[in-house]
């Protein structure tokens, strides 16, 4: 079953992607609802990849987890069929100029402002449906590898840097009395020791977050 579903994610994304690529109107109403359901689509298939490979996996809770997917993925490929259709009906009635007053017809009671905001409608709500089905993936024992590691390398780098941040008019700098001290004594000396007028330059090299911007 997974596999199954897997390829139907894959032949979603493709959708997604082919129908982001074209750029009308109808298309920028709802492209950042497209782009988050391409991503959420691509986490979903790498945690049933992985799910293969992992031993704390609950076979049932999995089943049921795939199964609700599953029910996703068909509601988001029959959206995705309307929204083709649609585009493939404007490109027939730009070629068509001729027949344009027929086609106006059969279109009275189309409303296209009225259509994109029901297609927008219809994918927000299935990134909802994806993104609280992947909020579940956690306790059954689908986690993204990958996704996890990355995370957690972020979370590492993050508590790694230190940040300093001051107010323009901000004198008293805590915590880096000792460095501003050696700085101001070495462009002093530096001044002192030049024959000539030239301005003393000292370059500060340190990692984000350490406040060289503010020793200017």
């Amino acid at each position: 079953m997974a596999e199954v579903v897997t390829f139907s994610v894959q032949e979603i994304v493709k959708k997604v992607a082919s129908l982001a690529s074209e750029e009308i109107s109808l298309v920028w109403v709802f492209q950042g609802e497209l782009t988050k359901l391409r991503e959420s689509l691509l986490l979903t298939e790498a945690m049933l990849r992985d799910a293969g490979q992992s031993k704390e996996v609950r076979p049932e809770a999995v089943q049921i987890w795939v199964n609700k997917l599953e029910d996703i993925a068909h509601e988001a490929d029959d959206v995705l069929d309307e929204c083709g259709y649609e585009l493939l009906r404007r490109q027939v009635e730009v070629r068509n100029q001729m027949k344009k007053k027929v086609l106006n017809f059969l279109s009275l009671h189309y409303n296209p402002i009225l259509f994109r905001l029901k297609m927008a409608h219809k994918i927000e709500n299935i990134n909802s449906a994806l993104e609280n089905l992947n909020k579940k993936a956690a306790s059954i024992g689908l986690v993204n590898k990958k996704f996890s590691d990355a995370t957690s390398s972020r979370e590492i780098a993050v508590d790694r840097e230190t940040v300093s941040i001051f107010k323009q008019d901000e004198k008293n700098i805590v915590g880096r009395e000792k460095i501003v001290s050696e700085i101001v004594t070495t462009l002093i000396n530096s001044s002192n020791t030049q024959e000539n007028e030239t301005l003393p330059v000292m370059a500060i090299v340190g990692m984000a977050g350490l406040g060289k911007n503010n020793f200017g």
